[in-house]
């Protein structure tokens, strides 16, 4: 507790260093892009389901589900501008981000079962690694205030899975949340014998005769967390530790909309608010940490405004690759890539910040 007292002696960081990347940018791409995400999600599925009906092709399509498929994609592919094009991330771990990309793609592609397991492991860590994220956003703004990086870490870690998985598990649409990761698994209906009767039935049915325990035992467990969590910090504070405005509204708006959301709203909603500003703060943040590398990469670095360029092309190759993945995207291979991707965004994307934090 002596590191925190001895940051407190500190100048109180400026108000504008108080901010990731500047005080419009924080409010709308990450602290208030739940927000965003609820109130462009509310103007949508306000109007009458025909406003957004077209087709390609042949192919009928909902406008509003195909820009959250497209989007998600997209940011999925957004790591790799930030490992493979990267030099000094790239040099150093060389192993991981070839052999590994490899192998995750020819195991999925020759095995039906691998690839449904793959899938359903992608769709929860798609949740434990969106709650990290504002983890990670949390833990920055307290350290804009010169506070220990190690005070309050695990609150906030607990904190964050909670305001995640909380709301999931315990929300009236935990069912359709259960059935949607439970399609990845659709190939072992064939060739799985046990382990098919496991992840297809025992597992899914037990859960959905208990989701009552389930969500009196997270609420057991969650309120009384919140209530300490609440109470750790008013004493981190009154020893010296500075809370950081930023990461309060942070976890006010975040929590909200996902109580609201996956308690609430239909599913379809939830997942794509939810997802939405998922994808929003990660591309607000990668463009922002990333641009002068990608100017390099891209050799837009001699031009005024290089770094805006250099993310101009990333956003487009990243949504061409969604677009790719939602509607072009056939056979074993591909949706293997589509898989792989998915779980290397989210191993990549925690691993290559340890690793910048360590050059800093």
């Amino acid at each position: 507790m002596s590191a925190t007292l001895n940051s407190a002696a500190s100048p109180p960081a400026s108000t504008s260093s108080r901010f990731i990347i500047g005080p419009v940018a924080d409010s709308l791409l990450i602290i208030g892009a739940p927000l965003v995400a609820l109130i462009i999600a509310g103007s949508a599925f306000s109007l009458p389901d025909s406003v957004f009906r077209g087709s390609v092709q042949t192919l009928r399509i909902d406008l509003r589900q195909a820009l959250i498929a497209i989007f998600v994609n997209a940011h999925l592919f957004l790591v790799f501008f930030r490992s493979h094009a990267n030099p000094n991330i790239f040099g150093m771990y060389r192993l991981r981000f070839v052999a590994v990309p490899i192998a995750l793609l020819s195991l999925g592609a020759l095995s039906p079962i691998a690839l449904g397991i793959m899938g359903l492991v992608a769709v929860w860590w798609d949740v434990y690694h969106s709650s990290l994220q504002t983890f990670g956003f949390g833990r920055i703004y307290d350290s804009k205030l010169k506070n220990d990086a190690t005070v309050g870490r695990s609150l906030d870690y607990w904190m964050n899975l909670l305001v995640y998985l909380g709301p999931v598990l315990a929300g009236a649409h935990f069912v359709d949340h259960l059935d949607n990761g439970l399609t990845d698994l659709q190939y072992l209906t064939s060739e799985g014998g046990a382990l098919s009767e496991l992840f297809l039935q025992r597992t899914p049915d037990f859960l959905r005769q208990h989701q009552t325990y389930l969500t009196t035992g997270i609420l057991a467990v969650g309120i009384p967390f919140v209530v300490y969590y609440l109470y750790s910090y008013y004493r981190l504070q009154q020893r010296g530790y500075r809370v950081s405005w930023q990461k309060v509204w942070l976890m006010i708006i975040t929590s909200a909309v996902s109580i609201y959301c996956w308690g609430f709203r239909s599913f379809i909603d939830a997942f794509w608010v939810m997802n939405f500003f998922h994808a929003l703060q990660y591309f607000a943040i990668v463009s922002f940490a990333e641009r002068r590398n990608l100017a390099q990469v891209f050799l837009t670095g001699r031009f005024s405004h290089g770094g805006a360029l250099a993310i101009f092309w990333v956003c487009l190759f990243c949504f061409l690759y969604g677009l790719w993945a939602v509607y072009a995207a056939v056979g074993e291979w591909c949706v293997s890539l589509i898989v792989t991707t998915s779980l290397l965004h989210f191993w990549y994307d925690g691993f290559i910040w340890s690793v910048k934090k360590k050059q800093v």
